[in-house]
């Protein structure tokens, strides 16, 4: 799992001096006989790269959003901000051997903010700053370099302001398009620069001002594996309607990524843009739904194509005032492609599929999974431990995770073993429980998919740690909050009876916590098998065992047989660790019988699902997962939604990722493909579809480290293909069969190589 590091020799740290977070920076250098260039960038600050006017690669919105330094006079809750955590960047690194010419080239950057100054939140890490190391190798083998150093200069952009969640404004006039290109002669096209040319010393904005160098950052530089965000796609977008010279245009969907305008209105003309997820009733933006989201323009008279360089937006209308052609919408996420496929009978099975990954990919950006894509952006521990393991199945995001380990392993406190409930840390809510078990939750969903046993060693030890912060947090064996008087959660978001969003939690806090804390044990004991470490096994017994009587203790109703009165699935937190009697699962599944969906929070809605299903009600859950109530999946889709909500009720962000984590039940379950216990990579698996009767027709695919394993049944057969040295079991009608290269009689191999079973007539 280690990455590899970065050295950038003699390179310079570069920056204004705080005189401007969105500035160029330009430079040039010699080349000659270069056989092969590979440029590592160190920036701190989104930027673009340029050489001799090109722009370097297809990234966007780099660099990858990590805990990049210690950060100056940061507070949390109204006080100082004192646990020590671990700091990375990666620095991406490019083939630029194309991009060079023979003689003087020009290296230049465009840069913003990005996470690194932050100005929306008191919590940046510094000014803007950056480092480069081109390595030229000539066709002898010799090597030299060129550096970032203080012979390059600066000046502001036409970038006016970049704010990381809501926009930019930009202003052309007095931008010379020549900036980053050099003339016959060697010297800058735009002829701007006064740096040594023995002009007046006094520079106005037009001229270029020398670059300040800043002391190295104090954090380990590795260069770049996770994948960073590209355009994955174009839309069109289509007009609604026009009002008072505002256009108000539809996407279809809502994505992330930006708008393209075209113009060549006269000089100081301005052309103001709003986005939103929405529309209200009388058909424009919803106000609500907007979360200040804008880019504003004002033109210099030439022909331009405007677009966003240091953010993405999320929406899917936009509003639009001003003289501008409107283009396409280039859609942006990590680059990251969906290797699953699934389709069925169900309107409401296959809406929550496309919409959980049109969400999950909408909240995949600069290697973090965020909560949602617009109003807070940030790595989210509880939600991104929620579906790591959805998103695993469906995406091929081996390389995003690994990363993400990184940054959850980083925002561990190292002197109390508290895990942050962001990663990279931003100040924000969250539980010590289903947000700190990120730590065990994601290494482990990432062995189980991929084999690495290497990322569980090296965090065995972080697990421990992590589990000695709750026992400091815990008060007569149940998991309190990580912080005096700190808002924690237990779960998040669930239905409270009455609808009512601002009364919604009812769950009691210390319950969820703990069960978080006694799974985390659970899956520690696991890993210790793995690597067979065993010194702790016989602690974390004894703790399971203490925690769970203080459970049953606690929140546990002898008369009634129900935890915590049965409320937002606080008696599935329960069954899921084997506690309460016979009573506690009839009240619960007479409870949703009743009520007919779901009343429960981002984690106890995926235990619940995934609950039901092993324990022989999966017609329950199916009705659960369908349901045509007001609130429900369905009645997300009859309104035409294209993604998941942070709330039922569709209160705040329409764009949330964490209670899509049941999709994963489409293909456990639905079509039946999951691990035996034992296994890793999927190379034994079960195959073992439990609701054909509620769902008559369903296919799909997944792929794993072991191959393709896909699945496609109607009323009257099942075709189910697994990879060769697979061992795969298919459970249908009764009966047991082991698919391999000897068919059961009941079977005929079909043309693509799957094996085809006919079903029992009921």
């Amino acid at each position: 799992m280690t990455n590899k590091a970065v050295c950038l020799q003699n390179a310079s740290w570069i920056s204004t001096g705080g005189a401007c977070s969105t500035p160029m920076f330009r430079g040039s250098f010699d080349a000659f006989d270069v056989k092969q260039a590979r440029l590592t960038i160190a920036g701190l600050g989104t930027y673009e790269c340029y050489i001799n006017g090109k722009r370097v690669g297809e990234d966007l919105f780099l660099p990858l959003s990590t805990d990049f330094n210690a950060r100056p006079h940061m507070t949390y809750m109204g006080h100082p901000f004192l646990e020590e955590m671990g700091h990375r960047l990666y620095c991406p690194v490019y083939d630029v051997t194309s991009y060079l010419k023979e003689g003087k080239n020009a290296v230049c950057f465009l840069m913003g903010p990005g996470w690194y100054e932050l100005n929306e939140w008191d919590c940046g890490y510094g000014r803007i700053k950056l480092a480069f190391m081109l390595t030229m190798t000539d066709s002898y083998g010799n090597i030299s370099y060129a550096v970032s150093g203080p012979d390059m200069e600066w000046k502001e952009s036409f970038v006016k302001e970049a704010f990381l969640t809501t926009g930019e404004k930009q202003d052309y006039r007095g931008y010379d398009d020549n900036w980053m290109i050099l003339d016959e002669n060697g010297e800058w096209a735009d002829g701007m620069t006064e740096t040594g040319s023995g002009k007046s010393t006094t520079v106005t904005d037009r001229f270029w001002k020398p670059v300040v160098t800043e002391p190295a950052p104090e954090t380990c530089l590795y260069e770049q594996d996770c994948p960073a965000d590209r355009i994955a796609r174009y839309i069109t977008p289509v007009l609604l309607s026009e009002k008072d010279g505002v256009r108000l245009y539809d996407l279809g969907e809502m994505i992330t990524g930006y708008q393209i305008f075209y113009t060549k209105a006269e000089a100081g003309s301005e052309i103001k843009v709003r986005y939103g997820e929405s529309l209200d009733e009388n058909g424009r933006l919803d106000e609500e739904k907007i979360f200040n989201q804008h880019t504003d323009f004002i033109t210099d008279g030439k022909e331009r194509a405007l677009h966003c360089h240091f953010t993405w937006l999320c929406f899917r209308y936009f509003e639009v005032t001003g003289d501008a052609q409107v283009g396409e919408c280039a859609v942006i996420h990590s680059d990251i492609a969906v290797n699953s496929s699934f389709e069925s009978s169900s309107p409401v099975l296959n809406w929550l599929r496309d919409a959980y990954i049109r969400t999950q990919l909408n909240n995949m950006h600069c290697g973090i999974p965020s909560d949602c894509p617009h109003i807070e952006r940030r790595g989210y521990t509880g939600d991104g431990q929620l579906t790591c393991h959805t998103a695993m199945l469906q995406l091929d995001a081996q390389k995003f995770y690994k990363k993400w380990i990184y940054d959850i392993a980083d925002c561990q406190d190292k002197k109390t073993g508290h895990v942050q409930y962001t990663a990279p840390f931003m100040p924000s809510g969250g539980g010590p429980g289903g947000w700190g078990c990120a730590i065990v939750v994601v290494p482990y969903m990432y062995y189980k998919h991929y084999g690495d046993t290497e990322i569980l060693r090296e965090l065995y030890p972080q697990m421990l740690f992590w589990f000695e912060s709750l026992e400091a947090h815990s008060e007569n064996e149940l998991v309190t909050s990580d912080f005096p008087d700190a808002w924690c959660l237990g779960d998040w978001c669930a239905l409270a009876m009455g609808f009512n969003v601002l009364k919604a939690m009812v769950l009691p806090e210390p319950l969820v916590n703990t069960y978080f804390y006694i799974k985390s044990m659970e899956r520690v004991l696991e890993i210790g098998r793995i690597l067979g470490i065993h010194e702790n096994d016989e602690l974390l017994k004894k703790r399971i065992a203490r925690k769970n009587k203080a459970l049953v203790e606690v929140y546990f109703d002898p008369e009634t047989g129900n935890f915590a009165n049965n409320e937002q699935g606080s008696n599935v937190f329960a069954l899921d660790l084997g506690l309460g009697d016979a009573r506690t699962l009839v009240n619960t599944v007479r409870f949703y019988e009743e009520f007919g969906q779901y009343d429960t929070g981002i984690f106890a809605t995926d235990i619940l699902t995934g609950y039901l299903f092993d324990n022989g009600r999966a017609d329950l859950a199916i009705r659960l997962l369908t349901s045509e109530k007001e609130y429900t999946f369905y009645d997300r889709m009859k309104m035409g939604a294209t993604t998941i909500p942070e709330y039922w009720t569709g209160h705040r962000s329409q764009c949330h990722p964490m209670f899509g984590a049941v999709c994963r039940c489409l293909f456990e379950y639905v079509l039946g493909i999951r691990q035996t216990p034992d296994s890793v990579r999927f190379e034994k698996v079960i195959i073992e579809p439990m609701c054909m009767e509620q769902v008559k027709r369903a296919k799909g695919h997944i792929t794993t480290a072991s191959g393709v394993i896909s699945v496609e049944y109607d009323e009257e057969k099942i075709c189910v293909h697994v990879p060769e040295g697979v061992k795969a079991v298919l459970k249908l009608d009764g009966e047991e069969i082991e698919l391999n290269s000897v068919m059961h009689p009941a079977g005929a191999m079909h043309p693509a190589g799957a094996m085809e079973f006919f079903r029992k007539k009921v």
